[in-house]
């Protein structure tokens, strides 16, 4: 496994620490938030030679995705990454996992399918840290290539509870998620309590929180643009349906747009800090 970081992202990120406090949970979480049908139906269909997942953690998504061409997953979180390569079940060769920060083009070579799941941008409530992502997708994303980033999505400003129950070998995961919008309009402050019940009957409790920014779909085509992407689709669910205003999810589809070969100067480097 690499480790590249540019800036000293560790000592600094409230979004790693976030993380780091609730990996305990969150491992057992992630079994059930990743969607590996629509993924691996992406790169079934489209068969792209080299695919990226932004925000990777313990990499079961990536892993599912080597099985059909060799990927990489890159992530912040070291605990995270180190999890997901002893857990590694293909080759070096079509499975490797890098610690960097998505806002930082890492690879000079090219992927045909860039993806993100789970919408790790939504930690990013800054414009000009969300353009540099997108920025060094495009930079990253082959001519023809795709990038799929699965958007967080609130149609309405309204107070949103989930309650899910998590089942898994040794015990139960009962998770209660909370979404309160605050000031300004996109911004969110998300709340997850965990409750961990174990056969033997142990039992832990967790609360934490982060703020998030959500998307606005009328906003996106113009927002990728200046960063060199091409909105092609949205979609508004993992059956690939046409996203409507009142859609589950908000699953956008975007291209290299070739036009920003041509930027002038001033524009490139406005867009890369």
């Amino acid at each position: 496994m690499e480790f590249v970081y540019t800036e000293d992202v560790p000592a600094r990120d409230p979004v790693l620490a976030y993380y780091q406090t609730i990996l305990p949970f969150y491992e057992k979480e992630s079994v059930a938030r990743a969607h590996l049908a629509f993924w691996t139906g992406l790169a079934r269909t489209w068969k792209p030679k080299r695919i990226l997942e932004m925000g990777s953690g313990l990499g079961r998504i990536t892993s599912a995705l080597a099985k059909y061409s060799p990927a990489v997953g890159i992530d912040i979180s070291l605990e995270m990454l180190r999890l997901a390569d002893r857990r590694r079940r293909s080759p070096r060769a079509r499975l490797s996992f890098v610690a960097a920060d998505m806002r930082d083009r890492v690879f000079d070579g090219v992927f045909d399918l860039v993806i993100a799941p789970s919408d790790p941008l939504s930690h990013l409530t800054r414009a000009s840290d969300r353009r540099r992502v997108l920025c060094a997708v495009a930079r990253q994303l082959a001519r023809r290539g795709r990038f799929v980033l699965e958007a967080l999505y609130r149609p309405r400003r309204v107070l949103l509870s989930l309650d899910r129950r998590i089942r898994y070998r040794g015990g139960e995961l009962s998770i209660r998620e909370t979404w309160k919008p605050t000031e300004p309009g996109s911004l969110w402050r998300a709340q997850y309590t965990y409750h961990d019940r174990t056969r033997l009957g142990r039992e832990r409790r967790l609360t934490a929180s982060f703020v998030a920014r959500c998307w606005n779909p009328n906003e996106l085509d113009s927002f990728f643009a200046d960063c060199g992407l091409r909105v092609e689709q949205l979609w508004g669910d993992w059956d690939r349906r046409p996203f409507k205003p009142d859609a589950r999810r908000l699953l956008v589809v975007a291209g290299k747009d070739e036009r920003s070969a041509s930027l002038p100067a001033a524009r490139r480097a406005r867009e890369t800090r």
